[in-house]
Formats: C-alpha cells, structure tokens, sequence
C-alpha cells in the first residue's frame, strides 16, 4: 500500500498542471495565450485580415466583371508542417461574405459533388430534371496564389537574457486575372517573433 500512495500524490499533481481549454470569442483569454515561436491561431487570423481588407481596398475586384476566384497553391516553405487551408479558409471567407468575389471550388478539385452529379445524366435511377445540364459550372476568372517563408536570425544576447533568436515570416499572396494572366493585386505581411527555440528544420 505504501508503494500506491506516492504513484497517487504524483498523479494528483500531474492533474493539477491540466490543460485549459481558450475561449476564442474572450478577447481576455486570447490576449493572454502564451506566445509561442511557431505560427498560431492569432498569427492566421490576424493575417487574413491584413491581407483580405488589402485586397479588398485596391480596387481589384472592380476591374473584372463578376470574379470569380480560384484559390492556387499556397507554399509551405517554413520549417513546420501546418496545412496552409488554415490561412486560406478565412481569406476566402471573409472574401465570400463581402460579397465583392465568389469562390470556384469545383475547378480545384476541391468539391468533386459537381462532377459526380454530372455522371448521374441518363441513371434511370434519377430524375434527369434535378440534375444540372450541360454548360452550367462558372468557370474562375483569378486566380489566388503565393507562398509562406521562414527566416531564423540569431541575436546577440546577453548570458542572463531569454531572448536568442528572431524568427521572421512573411506571407506573400498575388492574385492573377486569367483572362490577360496579369497580377492585379500583390501584397506581403511579415510576422516577426523573437525567443527561444525557434522552428528549425
């Protein structure tokens, strides 16, 4: 029994540290997260919004009639491993409910439904007037590409400081017409950090 009571007391103590769940919606709560050196909630959504209110403000969506977007590929050329839909998901939402552009998500590959649908034409086994006709699907007329970078810069710190390392990441983005395949809007934002253990390959 003896043996028991110390595996307890450290279990209870292991309880004890736990794990906090954040209310996204408290701005309290997000404002005391701990800072971290990778790219997190924070650095997503306040990107997003510095790059969708850029877009929006230049005016590019008034040179095309109707756009539609297709959102390319977004590199990953940082050192971690993070899907980079986590970014483009809230620029293109947020592009969505301004109502200045609309998203094609079937001619990504994104949304295979559409061409599934389409595949049931002449199936006895479907109403043939619930099915769309031919010529429906909206081609894009932009497309939303760019990349995500990473620099590590060692700092010169003192013995006693915490601090031994920048981090900088820069988030690029171009949105091309298709029609002319001109870049109509560009923008870059820079995330910068500086502490300890920094991503590294």
């Amino acid at each position: 029994m003896k043996k028991i009571i110390p595996i307890v007391s450290c279990l209870a103590l292991a309880a004890c540290g736990g794990t906090s769940v954040v209310d996204l919606q408290d701005a309290a709560q997000v404002a005391a997260m701990q800072q971290v050196m990778e790219l997190e909630y924070r650095d997503w959504t306040n990107t997003a919004e510095n790059m969708t209110k850029s877009m929006l403000a230049s005016g590019a969506f008034s040179k095309i009639d109707k756009p539609v977007i297709a959102i390319g590929n977004i590199v990953n050329d940082t050192q971690q491993r993070f899907d980079t839909d986590i970014l483009t998901k809230k620029i293109r939402t947020t592009l969505l409910k301004s109502g200045k552009a609309q998203i094609a998500t079937n001619y990504t590959g994104e949304d295979t439904n559409a061409d599934a649908v389409r595949k049931l034409r002449d199936n006895i086994e479907y109403a043939q007037t619930t099915i769309a006709n031919k010529g429906m699907l909206i081609a894009p007329n932009m497309s939303l590409s760019g990349k995500m970078l990473q620099r590590n810069l060692k700092l010169d710190s003192g013995i006693f400081s915490s601090v031994d390392t920048r981090v900088e990441y820069y988030l690029q983005l171009t949105l091309t017409d298709l029609t002319t395949g001109l870049s109509i809007w560009e923008d870059e934002q820079p995330i910068v950090k500086e502490g300890t253990h920094a991503p590294t390959w």
